[in-house]
């Protein structure tokens, strides 16, 4: 397949997957893109990571996330984007009359590769690898799946911007953690082997305590979305 069909592909899937008729998928994609829509999590995974971590390792665990979603943003944003210079759907005049609008976001003029996707992903792969535990992998890679959706949905990303911010994403996320990982193995911190502990040292109740409060993030902000339908 040459790289204009695969061109034409993308296009054709991300028009397939952009929009629709529903004001309440509108209002909830609008919402679940945002990053405040998701303060509770936020807020909760500082919480978990400070009660289950030294002052010294929980230093070191936001140094290296924070280090990390820099290097992301300045790799998208800063030298991929500008370079390929691939314009958004809502931006590309062969597209953005084909393309549906809500609430009139179009984004920035480029969008290869989504930071979205990228720094969602990273950030999943990043706490799946801290811990270990099956049902957070899960719940964490579905979080990024679905809050990366919606710049498909509202036009503001092809398909393929999105795959790629994945792939890169993952290899960030894996590279900043064991980057991390070996710091905290020459400290020679013993971590307890019980089953009440992840591989990693985090209390389970602790991750289930997360899930849930994901869970229930997730009907927050289907509510809200609910809410401005009436409205």
């Amino acid at each position: 397949m040459s790289l204009s069909q695969l061109i034409e592909l993308d296009h054709q899937w991300t028009l397939a997957l952009n929009g629709s008729d529903s004001i309440f998928w509108d209002n909830l994609m609008y919402t679940v893109t945002n990053t405040f829509s998701w303060s509770l999590v936020i807020l909760t995974l500082i919480i978990v990571i400070f009660k289950n971590n030294t002052l010294r390792e929980f230093l070191l665990v936001f140094l290296f996330l924070g280090l990390m979603i820099v290097v992301a943003d300045r790799i998208c944003s800063g030298i991929v984007k500008p370079m390929v210079a691939r314009w958004r759907p809502t931006q590309d005049p062969q597209l953005m009359y084909m393309v549906d609008i809500v609430r009139g976001y179009r984004g920035g003029r480029f969008g290869f590769f989504s930071g979205h996707a990228c720094n969602t992903m990273c950030v999943a792969v990043f706490f799946s690898w801290l811990f270990r535990y099956s049902k957070i992998t899960l719940t964490l890679i579905f979080w990024s799946l679905s809050t990366t959706f919606t710049r498909i949905y509202l036009g503001v990303h092809h398909l393929g911007d999105v795959l790629v911010g994945f792939l890169v994403g993952i290899l960030l996320g894996t590279l900043f953690y064991f980057l991390m990982e070996n710091i905290h193995r020459r400290w020679g911190i013993k971590r307890l082997i019980s089953t009440h502990f992840t591989p990693t040292g985090y209390l389970v109740g602790d991750m289930e305590t997360l899930l849930t409060i994901i869970f229930f993030n997730y009907i927050l902000v289907t509510i809200f979305a609910m809410t401005l339908g009436l409205g």
